[in-house]
């Protein structure tokens, strides 16, 4: 990329960081972000993290939501043959969507998460509204209005339950209200809409470390190898009644000559958005992703008025190639000939390969699918055909829900659920391990029992549940867990989104680094004690709970099983404190605490019974370590302040992790009061330091909570028991 273009994609995505505004879902297995124009353009943020614990997991590229609309007169009296307001997949939708209103709303407040005092996250998290009485845990809720008149209200979903939490329920609620700008007033009034579409773009990725393969196949982080299949098409019905798209990895061109790609086996040591040392072999991408239909209104109706699914809908279920530029790029609610074209394709759908608008009275739902053109006899388990086609940007799939007719005041109501799902993480290792260890034996059969989640022997294949396959047929059955996940989507939009809920978490979680032991404390909401106890599960090194090669040995890398969680407390009901002593100085610690309730005995949404529902690790989960701090200096003269100078610039381990900004004290007396000074005397901060040990973190913000800006600043440091003080100098860089 030249200089030209990098300032250019800054420029970008600046703009549109500050035209709309973002919020995470982000209390499951699946995180996403949602902007406030209603989809998520192409390099603005990762998409589908899954899960959402792990660096690098991002499972789509972009997004795009286009609304089309034929024989459109607008506000100033013009007609246009075609009308389309858009926002992505590379446009940023600036002037045909505005953002009405965009909040984050909650069944509960936000737990309050510290390590030794300093808040501790991965997504960015404002709840803006706590709604007791909301079905899902948490839910983004925005108002869109278009510049052909039409009002989105959209309501994006999450369930914390582990049976639910790794799809989001969005509904869509289209109305003709005749407002095409951001504010109040109606511009246009009394028009029907005719021939309206309602266009969903996606370019799945399956997981964003394309390093895996020593970071020469770059290809991956864009969705170059991207295989997309659907279902519902009149193609395959593959045992299931409902109509979806979905994804996965397929073979990649050079490296499946060496090893098979499927699953994405973390082979090399690599560098891209991914873990250093995690060469063991995990299957990085052993999952599925894809949307499907829940609800499409099979006309238009007035507000409230309840409306059968159409199973003709999705009408349009296509592929599209990632750099169709005619598709993909430059699109404009000002260019009367590209926006025909586009209306071409969103009733059509693709043909081909090199791709065109499929012609004149063709299926729009796709026949045969990207993937049934890449492997024409569907043995995916087997494939060596390059998912790209001979296209480096890979391809991507789109919905398209209409025509309909909407007369003002008239509403049309569409329910996807996206979502990511496969391998359990303790499979995805274990069998991607015994390949590699294998020499790459691609007829190697491998035992697992899904039901326990354990290895078993081969030799019991078919015996209480344990299973032998290879590592590709192993990955494959992803598809099934995918639409497994999708059936519970449908299943609890139809109980009315009631999903069980598990028992709440805490509602703080604090976790202190002591001497010789570390201290986790919590709270509990009002009402919020489970029935059945607590778990702690802790992990060292890294927050991801990656297993990674510690040594090698006679050629085999040891792994490094400490980074792994692993269970180490399980408590009554009434604990709020638990001490960690097993601890050794010089590691970091990562802790998560979930509340544990009874037996589950509620069947709602295909929610598995016979199992205790337990809270999200998400809401709890600390970002920051936790170790043993030093002892109490012996001496003022002892303190020094680490890194000094402190500047933005250095690497992110001298600075304690990218979360938070921090500068240490060390060598402090057991309690001691610090006073923070600018070079000309003004008071910033005061920082009381009581734990009892030598250390003590700030995070470079006044008093006020406003950051510090470069400078030379005093730290007056005073022993509490002795009132001797001492005056240290640093330096700020930014």
């Amino acid at each position: 990329m030249t200089v030209a273009m990098i300032c250019l994609a800054v420029a970008w995505t600046h703009e549109a960081r500050a035209q709309w505004s973002t919020k995470w879902l982000s209390v499951g297995r699946l995180h996403h972000p949602y902007f406030s124009g209603g989809a998520e353009p192409e390099n603005l943020a990762d998409q589908w993290n899954w899960p959402g614990i792990r660096p690098g997991t991002a499972n789509n590229h972009w997004k795009g939501l286009w609304v089309s609309v034929k024989n459109y007169t607008d506000e100033n009296g013009k007609t246009w043959p075609v009308r389309t307001s858009h926002i992505g997949p590379r446009i940023l939708g600036i002037g045909e969507m505005f953002d009405i209103s965009h909040e984050l709303v909650a069944r509960f407040e936000a737990p309050v998460v510290t390590v030794d005092g300093f808040e501790t996250f991965n997504r960015p998290l404002f709840v803006d509204r706590v709604d007791p009485n909301l079905k899902p845990d948490r839910m983004v809720e925005s108002v869109i209005n278009t510049s052909v008149g039409i009002t989105i209200e959209k309501r994006a979903m999450q369930w914390s339950n582990i049976y639910h939490d790794s799809y989001h329920l969005i509904e869509y609620v289209f109305t003709n209200t005749g407002n095409v700008d951001d504010d109040e007033e109606i511009e246009v009034t009394g028009q029907t809409l005719e021939d309206v579409y309602f266009m969903f773009l996606d370019r799945p990725k399956i997981n964003a470390p394309s390093g895996s393969w020593d970071n020469s196949s770059g290809g991956m982080a864009w969705g170059q190898h991207t295989m997309n299949d659907a279902v519902g098409d009149g193609l395959n019905d593959y045992g299931v009644d409902f109509r979806a798209q979905f994804s996965w990895l397929g073979y990649v061109p050079g490296k499946g000559d060496s090893y098979s790609t499927l699953g994405n086996p973390m082979w090399f040591n690599h560098q891209w958005n991914s873990v250093q040392d995690d060469t063991l072999g995990r299957l990085g991408g052993a999952h599925f992703v894809g949307t499907v239909t829940v609800h499409a209104d099979a006309e238009a109706h007035a507000p409230g008025e309840a409306m059968a699914d159409d199973p003709a809908q999705p009408r349009t279920m296509t592929y599209v190639e990632s750099d169709w530029s005619d598709i993909t790029t430059g699109n404009d609610h000002t260019n009367e000939a590209k926006m025909s074209f586009e209306r071409d394709w969103i009733e059509r759908g693709s043909q081909g390969n090199p791709i065109q608008v499929a012609p004149p009275g063709s299926n729009p739902r796709t026949y045969p699918t990207h993937a049934y053109m890449v492997e024409p006899d569907g043995d995916f388990v087997n494939g060596t055909s390059d998912p790209s086609l001979g296209r480096a940007g890979g391809w991507g799939y789109a919905n398209g829900y209409g025509p309909y007719t909407m007369a003002p005041g008239e509403q049309v109501r569409i329910v996807v659920a996206e979502g990511v799902y496969g391998l359990s993480d303790e499979a995805a290792y274990h069998i991607g391990r015994t390949y590699k260890l294998s020499g790459a034996d691609d007829n190697l059969k491998i035992g697992w029992n899904a039901a326990r989640n354990e290895p078993c022997p081969v030799d019991q294949d078919g015996v209480d549940g344990c299973v032998a396959m290879t590592k590709n047929e192993w990955v494959m059955t992803a598809r099934d867990s995918l639409f497994m996940l999708f059936e519970r989507a449908i299943a609890n939009h139809e109980s009315g989104l009631n999903a069980p809920h598990p028992p709440l978490p805490p509602s703080r979680f604090a976790v202190t680094s002591g001497t010789n032991q570390i201290l986790l404390e919590w709270d509990t909401f009002a009402g919020g004690e489970p029935s059945h106890g607590w778990e702690i599960w802790r992990a060292q090194k890294a927050y991801h709970g990656i297993i990674t090669a510690l040594r090698v040995e006679n050629g085999i890398a040891v792994p490094d099983s400490s980074r792994a969680y692993e269970l180490i407390a399980e408590l009554p009901p009434s604990a709020r404190s638990y001490t960690d002593t097993e601890v050794e100085r010089g590691l970091s610690y990562f802790y998560y605490i979930q509340a544990v309730g009874d037996v589950n005995n509620d069947p709602t949404a295909n929610t598995p019974t016979g199992t205790r529902l337990k809270s999200s690790r998400y809401y709890t989960q600390t970002y920051e370590p936790a170790f043993l701090r030093r002892p109490p200096g012996q001496q003022l003269e002892d303190v020094v302040i680490v890194p000094n100078p402190y500047s933005l610039s250095q690497d992110t381990d001298v600075r304690f992790g990218d979360q938070q900004d921090k500068l240490a004290f060390y060598g402090l007396p057991a309690e001691a009061t610090i006073r923070i000074y600018t070079e000309l005397g003004e008071l910033v901060d005061t920082i009381e330091h009581t734990d009892g040990s030598g250390d003590e973190f700030w995070d470079l913000t006044t008093s006020s909570r406003q950051v510090i800006v470069s400078g030379l600043y005093l730290a007056v440091i005073e022993d509490n028991a002795t009132g001797e003080t001492i005056t240290r100098k640093f330096i700020v860089v930014r």
